[in-house]
Order: structure tokens, then sequence, then C-alpha cells
């Protein structure tokens, strides 16, 4: 009773508290069971306004759970756990676990009844864009939390909360080929395509391929291309010969959080243009379409390279890395892309993605690198193919087919080309990465280079750090699907806190790419920003006045945080009163 009674004063004072700092922004979004929770008369008048379109989804792992346990079913759940279309295809199911707690996990103990925990209250399937206007106008209204899903590709946890309602943007599937894109507001002249923002990167290079074109667009094909690829940056296998798949960017179609469908563009809404194009996702507004420019296909080359470590001395292995990282340079000078994986078991390198070159060319542009092999006395793997066309190159890596999710813990730097051009920054870089592997950490070393200049000089908010880099360096540990969830996060925090943190000391200037980074990063601003960040939180503060969108490594993202319990409060003035508060009422569960 006690319990109750304090809850329901709490609550009280989560709606009053805008009134006492001057503010008309509510220092704690609502949670089910608070009294101010809207009713089933309203739920059900908001679900009669977008034509039905309202789900209260029931977590994925819930056939394994009792009381509703189907072993048959949740096999089925357990066998597809790291496939990304089994997730992209429920509306709340997301792909990184750590942001779920455990929470109703298909591997835990079944006789442990499910919750909802961090997955959405409830979420909207969007077929049109007033769905989006009328979510966005409920939860304003009632004080939720808001959150956007295409498929749920998201290391940072931004398409996720606890009692929050979701717009699901993933059946939104139109496509567009532009012949001959001429526009007042740029003086790009050539083929483009507008998006909508539920299309996948495989499903819109399947499309492009068929009119001869080539696009911009992710390693991973199962993830949305107008969302958070894009407003993140995106890199990709074209980036080092057209620059990032912001860089794309004609124009958008954009819901703000005010409920305006608007057109961003050089010249529309110039400010919002220029936060979406690298800004990060989920931020400024709820992306409805986006216009891209496309390219003449042309063949590609393709090679692979790997060896074990299996008959070979640590001395060996090291120097063949050593001869990799020293060849790259030329690689990318050439605007080739290429993704190596090594770790104390093996080196792998697939692909090398070269477009527009032949294989006698890329043969020639290995040959250092396989001399090196070949004096060092490695045996090892390698191949090279040569493709019609980006669909056939791309279709053709085993690394890109078939990726499965939700099965590492990842962290991320960029690193400039400098350290590839002073000998003692190389050393320092050799040293680094023979240390991160000693401890267990495996690296995903992606060597690209999208200047400004390969880029066409665009003004957008791309990390400034991009221009310079020579390599996006991931470093991962491996989950386990039975892995406790102390464990998880220890992982992560080595992750974050070792193993990134060694990478960000060869180059402090730096920072790291936002898609692939790590959701505890400690240097938000600077590692995914720079100096960008002051004009985005102007621009975030422009467009979402009320502060709808959230993350917490989103701009503006530190002005909240989320309690034990999920609940999502501001962090200044009685909003941290009212965490503290909740913090002293959780911890004494069981007391009063």
């Amino acid at each position: 009773m006690w319990q109750k009674a304090w809850s329901t004063a709490i609550d009280a004072a989560l709606l009053l508290s805008g009134a006492i700092v001057g503010t008309d922004i509510p220092q704690c979004r609502l949670l089910p069971g608070d009294v101010a929770w809207p009713s089933t008369d309203a739920w059900s008048t908001l679900n009669n306004s977008i034509d039905g379109r309202l789900i209260k989804p029931i977590p994925i792992g819930a056939p394994c759970h009792h009381p509703n346990y189907d072993a048959e079913q949740c096999e089925i759940v357990r066998k597809n756990w790291r496939q990304p279309a089994f997730h992209e295809l429920h509306p709340s199911s997301i792909m990184d676990p750590i942001f779920l707690n455990k929470t109703c996990d298909p591997f835990t103990d079944p006789s442990i009844p499910c919750s909802r925990g961090p997955y959405v209250e409830y979420t909207v399937n969007v077929t049109k864009p007033e769905h989006v206007i009328k979510t966005l106008k409920f939860v304003e209204e009632h004080n939720l939390r808001f959150v956007i899903k295409n498929t749920g590709h998201d290391y940072m946890g931004r398409s996720t909360g606890a009692g929050a309602v979701s717009v699901w943007m993933h059946h939104l599937k139109g496509i567009t080929i532009i012949d001959n894109y001429d526009s007042p507001s740029s003086s790009y002249k050539g083929a483009a395509v507008k998006v909508s923002a539920g299309v996948t990167g495989e499903e819109l290079v399947g499309v492009v391929d068929k009119h001869g074109l080539a696009i911009v667009s992710g390693e991973c094909p199962t993830v949305g291309f107008a969302g958070g690829y894009i407003q993140g940056g995106g890199h990709s296998v074209l980036s080092s010969r057209y620059g990032m798949g912001a860089d794309q960017v004609l124009s958008y179609e954009v819901i703000t959080p005010g409920g305006k469908f608007v057109t961003a563009s050089p010249t529309e809404n110039e400010d919002l243009y220029w936060a979406l194009s690298g800004g990060g996702g989920g931020t400024y507004g709820i992306l409805w379409s986006v216009t891209i420019k496309a390219y003449p296909d042309v063949p590609v080359t393709i090679a692979s390279l790997a060896f074990a470590t299996q008959g070979i001395s640590q001395d060996t292995f090291w120097k063949a890395i050593a001869a990799y990282q020293h060849n790259t340079p030329r690689l990318t000078d050439a605007k080739v892309f290429s993704f190596a994986v090594y770790s104390l078991a093996g080196f792998s390198l697939d692909p090398v993605f070269a477009p527009g070159l032949t294989v006698d060319e890329v043969n020639a542009l290995l040959k250092p690198f396989i001399d090196d092999l070949n004096e060092l006395g490695i045996q090892y793997m390698h191949s090279v193919s040569n493709h019609p066309g980006y669909l056939a190159a791309f279709s053709s890596v085993p690394a890109f087919q078939g990726a499965e999710i939700a099965n590492f813990q990842i962290g991320n730097r960029l690193l400039p080309r400098r350290l590839w051009e002073d000998e003692s920054s190389f050393e320092d870089l050799m040293n680094t990465l023979k240390s991160i592997a000693n401890q267990g950490g495996a690296l995903l070393d992606i060597a690209v280079r999208p200047t400004l200049e390969v880029a066409g000089y665009p003004d957008n908010a791309i990390l400034p750090a991009w221009r310079n880099a020579e390599r996006t360096m991931g470093v991962i540990t491996m989950l386990d699907d039975h892995q406790s969830l102390e464990s998880i996060f220890n992982d992560q925090h080595k992750v974050t806190h070792e193993f990134a943190e060694a990478l960000r000391r060869l180059a402090p200037e730096a920072g790291s790419y936002l898609n692939e980074a790590s959701p505890i990063e400690p240097n938000v601003k600077h590692a995914f920003y720079g100096a960008n960040y002051d004009r985005l939180l102007q621009i975030k503060d422009k467009y979402d006045p009320h502060q709808l969108l959230y993350g917490s490594i989103s701009v503006g993202g530190d002005r909240w945080e989320e309690t034990a319990e999920g609940r999502l409060c501001r962090r200044d003035t009685s909003g941290g009163m009212i965490i503290q508060f909740r913090r002293y009422l959780e911890s004494m569960k069981g007391e009063l």
C-alpha cells in the first residue's frame, strides 16, 4: 500500500515538474500503470484515427516462456534468433540484445514470466504520413515516449524503449527511378532514385541494377537504407569512389516532430537537410523518403585472401598483418574498398572490392602484399574474379550474404591517414592491434577513404574526421546466446574502455562511426559529431522543441536518462531530483 501511495505521489510530481522549472517539456515520460497513462478509450480513439494500424506487439520470445510456453514455436524462435529477416518482420523486435536486459529472452529459463520490459508498448504500422503525424500528436498530448523502427538494425538502442509508442516504417517500399534528375535545388544532373523509408539496401540495389545503375549503400544488405544508415553517414564499398551515403542525398521528405510534412534540400529547409545528412538518425524528424544520386554501373573485380595462424609463429603472423597495413593506402588511393577480419586465429581479407578495375590491375595492387606473404613462407588461399556490375560482385561476397546479428559486442574508431605516413605512428598502430588481439579482441578492419574530393565537396553534417580517415576500425568480442547480462555488460565495457580506448589514443582528434560504435561511448559529442555538435543541437531544438525524439547517443540525448525501471527522465533541475526519488523508491521495494 505504501509502495502504491509513493508511486502515485511521484506520478503526480512527474506531471507538475515541468511547471516547477518553467518549461513545457515534462520531466519524465509516462509508463504503463501510471495514473495519467492513456485510457483504453484513448488508445481506441487513436487506432480509429489511423485506420486501425495500432498494434500491441507480443515480445518475439514469448513462446519460450510460461504461461504461453510452446516448445515447437520456441524452437523456431531460437533457430532464427540471429537472422535479420526474423526480427525485421516483427513490429517490436530489435537486433542488439544488450538493450533488452534479457527480457523475454528465448534462451533463459522458461519458468521466468515473459515481461515487456524495454520492448515498446504499442506500434503503429505506418502506410501514410497521417499515421505518423497523428501518432506524434497523441504521444505529445499524453507525455509518452516515442521511437522509430524500420528493420531494428541499430547498435545504439534507438528502435525500442520501455512504455514507448513506435512508428514502424518497414512497409514503406516505394522506389522510383529518375532518369534525368534536374532541380533548381542542386547542380547535379544525372540519374537519381527516390527511396521510401522502409526499403532495405538489398531491395534498392536489386531495383537499380535492372536499370544499369549502382548506388552507394551499406555492406549489410538487410539494413534499412533511408533511415539510420543515411543519417549516420553511411560507409559503403563505393565510398572511396563516390563518398559516403549521406553525400549522395539530393533531398528528403520528412515529418517534423511538430507534425509537418516538409521537403528538406539545399534550398528548402536547408538546415534540416544539413543535419539529416550525417547528423544521426531519429533525432530531427521522421524520414519519409530520400532522393539520392545514382551512377552508371561498371564491372567490378573482387579479390579475397585468407590464412590461419596454425603452423606459423606470432611474430610471422604480425609481420603479415603489417604487410597488409603497409599496402592498403595503395588500395584506397585507387578508390578500392577492402574489408579484413583478423584475430589470433587468423586473417581474412574478403573482399577487396574494386569498381572499374580489371583483374590484372587488382593483381598489381595486391602484388606487394602477396610478395611479402610468400617471403614469410605463409600458405594462403587467394582468389580474384571479375563481375559485370555492382550487384553481381556484391552478391559473390560471402561476408555480405547471410550475415548474422546479435552475436557480438562492438566498438569503433576512425583512424586517419597520418598513422600510415609516419614510422613512429605506424609502430604504435601495430602495437595497439597486437595488444587488442592478445586480449581476445577481433579486429574488423575496413579500409575506405571518403575524402571531400571524391564526394564532390558536399556541405553536410558528416563527422569531419571521416574526410581524413584511412580506416574505420571495429573491435569486437563474441556473444553467446546463454551469456548472462552481467557478462554481456562486462564485455561491452572491455570493448569500449579498453579496446576502443586504445585505438582512440592513437588519434584523439578523430572519432567514431556512429552506426557501428559502442552504445556506451564516453565522449559522445566529440566521437560522433565533432565540431558539428553545437550547430546540430540548435537545429534539433528548432525542429523538436518538445524533445519527442530521443537516443542516448543522439544530439541532445545527454539531457535525458533512463531509470532502472526504464522510465525516461530529464537530467536537469527537478527532473534530476525525481530520478533520485524514483531510484530511492526502487531500492526500498519490499520494505515499504
